[in-house]
């Protein structure tokens, strides 16, 4: 209760990038769970989110201030890709850990829990899949910067939870930046070439399903380190052939190369991905799909049928 015996009003969790393609299906979920939830966007307006700039130190503890969040999740699709951050090692540091450290400070003091959302580019894909036991050896800058956003989540903020995941995918037809299915799709519509590399393994991860995953496991009060993703792992290139023969596509937009033939600036870690025995462990109400369930989701979502070939 609050002062007069009034009844207080719920601390919401809040969704740093909100409008990218994990945030804005974290802010759906924890709606539908009840969660007084606000979040922020960068470029992309959403209705009732906050602009910010996360780069910007003074910004980000007055919009936290002002929020007084219970629960801060850092979901920032930050503009400094791989290859980029690569060329500039400080566009690295800025983007993926200084912004992290800037949310991180700001939760910490209003004393919100925090969870950052990672990536298995901590690691340097030799030894793949990993579990969060596995000591990270980042290939990248921009592996360097997240696991430095890490360290620094688990080491200055009690319960803080950090979240690792990986080819994550979903039906995003109003964004920008496009995930990899959704490039296939609009290669296929141009009748383009995608290059797709076939040394590059992983696990595939459905949007709505890791996001569903995080809330319980938030819900569950979980801290510490945890690996969330789909349960299928296999080479973009597989992935990239499922894909086509679950919507259709022609098979003739796919070329399989090498890395190397990519000639990409940054390293990729190869042989990735997870294993996912710990937080299998602790779901109850949410099971971690596998790639063609994804796929049927996703297809609904998109009100297309599937086709149901190697299910």
């Amino acid at each position: 209760m609050g002062l007069n015996g009034q009844r207080s009003t719920p601390r919401p969790i809040c969704v740093i990038g909100g409008s990218g393609q994990i945030g804005e299906r974290l802010v759906q979920v924890l709606s539908e769970r009840g969660w007084p939830v606000t979040s922020t966007y960068y470029r992309h307006a959403r209705p009732g989110a906050y602009a910010l700039d996360a780069m910007d130190a003074t910004r980000v503890h007055t919009l936290i201030a002002q929020v007084r969040p219970s629960i801060v999740i850092n979901s920032l699709n930050a503009q400094g890709g791989t290859d980029a951050c690569e060329a500039d090692p400080e566009l690295a540091r800025r983007v993926h850990f200084e912004t992290a450290r800037h949310l991180m400070d700001a939760a910490r003091a209003v004393k919100a829990k925090f969870v950052q959302i990672s990536t298995d580019y901590v690691f340097d894909g030799r030894e793949g899949p990993y579990g969060e036991d596995a000591i990270p050896a980042p290939l990248s800058q921009l592996g360097r910067a997240k696991l430095h956003a890490e360290e620094y989540a688990l080491q200055y903020l009690s319960e803080s939870l950090v979240v690792r995941t990986s080819f994550v995918f979903s039906w995003t037809p109003h964004s920008a930046t496009k995930n990899f299915v959704m490039q296939m799709l609009e290669h296929d519509q141009r009748k383009q070439v995608l290059r797709v590399p076939n040394d590059q393994v992983g696990n595939m991860t459905y949007a709505p399903n890791f996001a569903e995953a995080l809330v319980e496991l938030i819900e569950l009060g979980a801290h510490g380190l945890y690996h969330v993703a789909g349960r299928t792992r296999c080479s973009k290139h597989a992935w990239a052939l499922r894909v086509a023969a679950y919507f259709g596509l022609s098979p003739e937009i796919i070329e399989g190369v090498s890395t190397t033939a990519l000639g990409q600036r940054g390293p990729r870690p190869l042989q990735s991905g997870f294993r996912l025995e710990k937080v299998q462990a602790v779901l109850k109400r949410t099971r971690l799909m596998s790639l063609d369930e994804g796929l049927a989701d996703m297809a609904r979502e998109m009100g297309v049928v599937g086709q149901s070939v190697g299910r």
